[in-house]
C-alpha cells in the first residue's frame, strides 16, 4: 500500500504541474544593441529571441559629441523608458523599426519601468591617424530601474550595462 501510494504521489508531481506557459522574464540577453531609428535600442534573448530589452532615448542622450550628457528619470509614458516584453514567438527587429508594431507576435508579458535612472556616456572613435574622429561609441547603464506588470515587479539592482553601440560620423 505505501509503494502504491508513493508511485500515486511521484506521477501526480510529474503531471500536476506544467511549466509550459511561463512568461517569466529571463534577463539574459544577447550582448549586440540594436538601434531602430535615432533612439529605440533593444536587446533580443538568447533563447530563441522571444523576449526583449527596450530603450528609448532622445537626442539630448545619444551624441556624436563627448560632451557629458546629464542622467534621466525613467517613466512609464515619458521619452525615456525602460521596458521588457517576452512575447508568444520569435520577435524580429521588424517588430521594433515600424512606426505601429504588428500584433504578431503576440506579447505575453509587459514589464514597464516606473523608475530608476538611465546613463549615457558617448566616446569619439578615431581613426588611423589618431586624429580624425570616425564615429562615437555610446554606453548605456541602467541604474535601480524598477519594472512593473500589474503587481509583480522586477529590479536592475544598482548599475546594469545595457549595453553599448556606435554611431558613425559622415565625412
Amino acid at each position: 500500500m505505501k509503494k502504491a501510494f508513493l508511485i500515486f504521489i511521484l506521477t501526480l508531481s510529474f503531471f500536476g504541474c506544467d511549466d509550459g506557459d511561463i512568461n517569466q522574464s529571463s534577463f539574459e540577453f544577447a550582448e549586440k544593441v540594436n538601434v531602430c531609428g535615432e533612439y529605440t535600442l533593444y536587446r533580443l534573448s538568447e533563447n530563441g529571441a522571444r523576449e526583449a530589452l527596450i530603450v528609448t532615448l532622445t537626442g539630448a542622450q545619444i551624441k556624436n559629441s563627448e560632451e557629458p550628457v546629464a542622467p534621466v528619470n525613467v517613466s512609464v509614458n515619458g521619452p525615456y523608458t525602460v521596458t521588457d516584453r517576452v512575447f508568444a514567438d520569435e520577435v524580429t527587429s521588424s517588430y521594433f523599426c515600424q512606426v505601429l508594431p504588428p500584433i504578431e507576435p503576440k506579447v505575453k508579458k509587459d514589464w514597464r519601468g516606473v523608475s530608476g535612472t538611465i546613463f549615457v556616456q558617448n566616446n569619439a572613435l578615431y581613426g588611423n591617424d589618431g586624429v580624425t574622429v570616425v564615429g562615437y561609441e555610446h554606453i548605456i547603464v541602467l541604474n535601480d530601474v524598477l519594472l512593473e506588470s500589474g503587481n509583480e515587479t522586477l529590479v536592475f539592482n544598482d548599475a546594469y550595462l545595457f549595453g553599448t553601440f556606435q554611431s558613425t560620423v559622415s565625412p
